[in-house]
């Protein structure tokens, strides 16, 4: 008998927006001078990356409810608040309009702060930093599945604000010297942002 010949490897490789996802977690300084320089606009930022990533929480808070009884996760209780089955569905609905809408408001707020602490104009790279920099918290989305602990998995949401500091320099020109004011000024209008979507989101669920 001959013997068999060895089946050639097959390549796996991830979806695009996750492999950058990926080096944005664990090769940040290098993946933000690459997005730094590239030439784009707002909708390829949306289409190649805000889509898939804005959906993980919606998707798994919905998956969440139907797999615990009607319990969706909430950070303004940090616990659980009791949802009907078909209003999981409008509010995760509700949740990825609003991520995408909340991501556009903080560029607007990221090209403004740039303006006063002597950054660069630009509101395409500010959404680079808004979308790219929220990864952290995009995954951490992922924790929704299991409402109970959903509170927790936004501790690594705040990993966003490292990746703020770290992508505030290279893609809007920000002074060295500013970036500490620059990224707390960025990550309090993240965060009152989230509070925002989460509060909308919480008027339905318990409406």
């Amino acid at each position: 008998m001959k013997p068999t010949a060895p089946r050639p490897r097959v390549s796996r490789k991830l979806p695009g927006w996750l492999a950058r996802a990926q080096r944005l977690m664990f090769q940040p300084t290098q993946e933000w001078v690459t997005i730094a320089g590239e030439f784009t606009s707002a909708g390829p930022i949306y289409t190649r990356y805000l889509l898939p990533m804005a959906a993980i929480g919606p998707i798994a808070a919905t998956l969440g409810a139907l797999l615990f009884d009607g319990e969706r996760g909430s950070l303004l209780t940090f616990g659980v608040v009791p949802i009907k089955l078909g209003a999981a569905v409008q509010a995760g609905v509700l949740e990825f309009v609003l991520n995408l809408v909340g991501v556009y408001g903080l560029a607007v707020a990221i090209d403004v702060i740039g303006a006063s602490v002597g950054g660069q104009r630009n509101r395409v790279q500010a959404l680079k930093v808004a979308a790219y920099g929220s990864t952290p918290y995009w995954l951490a989305g992922v924790f929704a599945v299991f409402p109970r602990i959903e509170p927790l998995g936004m501790l690594i949401g705040l990993y966003s604000v490292r990746l703020f500091a770290l992508g505030l320099p290279p893609v809007m020109k920000a002074p060295r010297d500013r970036t500490a004011a620059y990224t707390l000024l960025t990550s309090i209008a993240a965060g009152l942002i989230v509070l925002v979507i989460t509060a909308i989101i919480t008027q339905l669920v318990v409406s």
